[in-house]
């Protein structure tokens, strides 16, 4: 009897662990969001869709999520990257404390002549935006300004598709190499399903920005699929530029 009961207690223990998600025991402080997007027609309303997170440059602070979610979410007739008079309201908020919301104002990189469905969305894969009001108490991210080493670890901070509360996640990479503007990472403590991350920010060990979650990338020397977020680079360089032309 005392032998069953303890199988029972072990098959059950085994099934909870194989049960959990699996992530990286790192700690960053609470850097995560997700999107809330209001349409002009309702039917389109997204109240969680993808991850998305803050940076403070030159002392403002914006809002960044992926461009291609757009691709997933919108109305066929919106057709380039332009929000006008399909999106009335796009707030982000942490998932495990949904009161904490970054209303945003203006897409800073709105562009009438970027089509939407053009493979070009992928290589700058971010959305900016300026911030009308901001209640949480989400930490900015800062840019890393030295290049990235490769076999260095670099993590992934945010929610999957599946997740409806809990606190922000972090997975686990190492640096590979970079293509273009795309960032090639090795799994190291990575979810079943990456779905949901689009948008995620992409930090080294100190919490500074290299990246954010976009699609995956062929290396051309392994022939191999890679995981690989977008680089900030380009994103640096518009937030310079606008800079310039205040």
């Amino acid at each position: 009897m005392k032998f069953k009961l303890f199988s029972a207690i072990s098959i059950l223990w085994i099934a909870g662990c194989y049960g959990q998600e699996i992530s990286s025991n790192k700690v960053f402080k609470e850097i995560a969001l997700v999107n809330g997007i209001e349409f002009v027609n309702t039917k389109y309303d997204q109240p969680k869709f993808s991850c998305g997170f803050l940076i403070k440059y030159n002392n403002e602070t914006f809002a960044v999520t992926a461009k291609h979610i757009l691709k997933i979410i919108k109305p066929e007739k919106m057709t380039t990257l332009s929000l006008e008079s399909y999106i009335k309201n796009w707030v982000l908020y942490p998932l495990n404390n949904k009161s904490e919301i970054v209303i945003c104002d203006k897409l800073l990189n709105e562009d009438k002549s970027e089509l939407l469905e053009a493979k070009s969305t992928y290589d700058n894969d971010w959305l900016v935006f300026s911030i009308k009001q901001n209640s949480s108490s989400i930490i900015p991210l800062e840019m890393r300004n030295t290049p990235l080493v490769q076999g260095e670890k670099l993590y992934v901070v945010g929610w999957t598709r599946t997740m409806e509360n809990g606190p922000q996640r972090v997975y686990e990479f190492e640096y590979y190499k970079t293509i273009s503007n795309r960032i090639l990472l090795k799994d190291i403590l990575v979810p079943e399903k990456f779905g949901g991350l689009s948008g995620a920010p992409l930090v080294d060990e100190n919490g500074l920005l290299v990246g954010i979650v976009s699609n995956g990338t062929v290396d051309p020397d392994s022939n191999k699929k890679f995981f690989s977020p977008c680089s900030v680079t380009n994103l640096v360089t518009f937030m310079e530029n606008r800079k310039d032309n205040k």
